[in-house]
């Protein structure tokens, strides 16, 4: 399988990937499966042991979050040369890219505001990842580029690009298992100089619904998540969790329909209530977390 890269370099690249968004008809898919409805995550992940490690002379590395059969990403580095022109005139570049094919599955991320193109993100353990947010839906992304430009007249430029480039981190993920959404993560590292790219674990929540996932979390036990699991209920605009079992390290926050967490507390009693009526009307997600395990639950205020 071979990815094919484009390169236009000026003052910034004026576009990296074509971004296709289609989050809007993601999310009404999913209001069916969550409309009122209480879920319960199954977060399974494991480490590549031993790691997996890509250079330019190795094949792309074909990554199935569920071992079903159906490619999710490709892993793949590839040296890159060829000619360009900034503000008019001729230059060369050469370098190393990491990229990222998409087959099945639909990296995180946001559109840039300088390129107008998809840029993916690179998450942090611990943080969430959620069906609210966006997700790029084109073939190829680069997760590290690092680029010499030559010009006759400049001299020689450096260019790098890429959320991963020298950095190790969370690659957030949605994706379809027998036509219902998932979300997972890949944890990911590329070299500085984008010439090789190291995966190193990954999770993803096995429950149907594409409920909100804490990066990095381990493997959860659904028996443990019954016994364990808080109560949530809304009433008059007062939101409820009550915990089945004390843990000090139990929290819960509210996620608005455009992604932004609009309420995080944790939890200090057995039962606790939060008033939310300063908020506006309309569907939200209640996460939360507590023994390890992650609790979701949508809530509409009328």
């Amino acid at each position: 399988m071979k990815f094919q890269v484009l390169f236009v370099l000026s003052r910034q690249i004026n576009q990296i990937m074509k971004n296709q968004y289609k989050f809007v008809s993601h999310i009404l898919s999913l209001l069916a499966i969550l409309f009122f409805s209480k879920v319960q995550a199954q977060v399974i992940s494991n480490n590549f042991s031993p790691e997996i490690t890509i250079d330019a002379s190795s094949e792309p590395y074909a990554f199935d979050f569920n071992d079903d059969g159906v490619i999710e990403f490709y892993f793949l580095v590839q040296d890159l040369s060829g000619d360009t022109t900034i503000s008019g005139l001729p230059a060369t570049y050469e370098g190393s890219g990491a990229l990222l094919g998409c087959e099945n599955g639909k990296p995180a991320g946001a559109i840039s505001s300088e390129t107008a193109a998809f840029d993916v993100a690179r998450f942090n353990a611990g943080d969430e990842l959620t069906v609210f947010q966006e997700y790029g839906s084109d073939t190829s992304y680069a997760l590290g580029i690092d680029l010499t430009v030559n010009t006759g007249i400049i001299g020689s430029l450096p260019y790098q690009y890429g959320a991963f480039l020298g950095n190790q981190g969370y690659l957030g993920a949605m994706f379809e298992i027998g036509g219902s959404l998932h979300l997972g993560w890949v944890e990911v590292s590329v070299l500085i100089d984008g010439s090789q790219i190291t995966l190193h674990s990954y999770g993803y929540d096995a429950s149907e619904g594409g409920n909100p996932l804490i990066v990095g979390n381990s493997n959860t036990n659904v028996s443990e998540i019954s016994l364990q699991g808080p109560e949530i209920n809304i009433s008059n605009d007062k939101l409820q969790v009550d915990l089945k079992a004390f843990d000090a390290d139990s929290k819960v926050s509210i996620t608005d329909f455009s992604g932004k967490t609009r309420l995080s507390s944790r939890l200090l009693n057995i039962h606790n209530e939060f008033d939310l009526s300063g908020f506006q009307r309309g569907m939200y997600i209640v996460s939360c977390e507590t023994h390890g395990a992650l609790i979701t639950h949508k809530i509409i205020l009328y």
